[in-house]
């Protein structure tokens, strides 16, 4: 089944046209889509972002057997029918949630389908942004939802994705639903409605799947909220015990210790990235002190230009000529 999702995701896309040179590991797609501030309605309340495929959806080329819409896609001059299947309380997901969140729905698929799906989900037009393909980041040939640029407080931003590669740069900001494809019959956007009322009165929402785990569990818990007070949740052991216990009970869900592996990862990445980036810069700094220091005492012609020959040759054998994996420019010596 998840092979082939991934076919039809890729099968979408074929009409965009991807370039990654060798030298680049991580690279935004050419024309996101500009990220507005909050708008007055939202102004001021934490961000939700929700994907789309396999988490409001399920998708495909060929008929299912429950199709509650049909888009109409022309890819490369054909025209490709695509059957959609609504994952149940996905309507009411929305509309409960914009109460109280700013609501993104960011999906890596193309806009000429995502936005007709868009359309049938939420009439109303409660959802704030819509961000699609052109917004996804490209890490190590990977598709990426980088939400530092959404540019809001990541302490107050929730990201709702049934594929761990969609949030590896911000892992501790993931709740990681269960894939969606033909049930009927599940209930995670319904069970996950009260959690995230409760979620958008902490001051800090990370790690989200931390606090998924003892909403789940436990039946009482301290935490911050907005206003930076200590509070304590707690529920009576009732019938719903049963139900925030579904939220986590399935074998597939992640489980805590699993995230935990998966944000230690995270970091552990920053920090190769960070600590190449200070070899990178040291060793050029040290060509350039051993250049200069030559260059004192013997003339030799042509010496400038080999150097930054061979000065180019370390750039491009080093990705040094493309943002890492922090979004952050490396610096390094500027020769003359």
């Amino acid at each position: 089944m998840r092979q082939q999702t991934s076919s039809f995701i890729q099968l979408l896309c074929k009409c965009l046209k991807f370039r990654k040179t060798k030298s680049q590991n991580y690279e935004q797609i050419k024309n996101p889509i500009e990220i507005p501030q909050q708008n007055e309605r939202s102004k001021g309340r934490k961000t939700l972002v929700i994907d789309l495929d396999e988490t409001l959806v399920h998708s495909s080329f060929e008929p299912m057997k429950v199709n509650d819409l049909i888009v109409e896609v022309i890819m490369k001059d054909q025209k490709y029918k695509i059957y959609v299947n609504i994952r149940p309380y996905a309507q009411e997901f929305i509309k409960e949630t914009s109460k109280i969140f700013e609501i993104i729905i960011f999906t890596a698929s193309i806009s000429e389908y995502a936005n007709s799906v868009i359309d049938f989900l939420d009439p109303l037009g409660l959802v704030d942004l819509r961000l699609f393909r052109e917004n996804c980041t490209v890490y190590n040939g990977v598709l990426v939802k980088d939400l530092s640029l959404l540019k809001r407080n990541l302490d107050s931003v929730i990201l709702i994705d049934n594929s761990v590669n969609s949030f590896m740069l911000q892992p501790m900001n993931a709740v990681h639903i269960l894939n969606y494809f033909e049930d009927k019959t599940d209930q995670e956007l319904a069970l996950l409605i009260p959690f995230l009322k409760l979620l958008s009165q902490f001051q800090d929402v990370r790690p989200v799947h931390e606090w998924l785990f003892k909403y789940a569990h436990f039946d009482k818990f301290e935490y911050v909220d907005i206003m930076g007070t200590k509070q304590q949740f707690y529920d009576l052991p009732t019938s719903s015990d049963t139900q925030r216990d579904k939220l986590l009970s399935p074998a597939d869900t992640p489980k805590l210790e699993e995230h935990k592996i998966l944000i230690k990862s995270g970091i552990q990445i920053q920090t190769q990235e960070k600590n190449k980036e200070d070899e990178i810069n040291d060793e050029l700094e040290e060509k350039k002190n051993n250049s200069i220091s030559v260059d004192k005492f013997t003339e030799t012609p042509n010496r400038s230009e080999s150097n930054n020959e061979k000065i180019s040759v370390l750039r491009e054998n080093l990705n040094i000529n493309s943002p890492n994996s922090l979004g952050k420019q490396i610096l390094f010596p500027q020769h003359q």
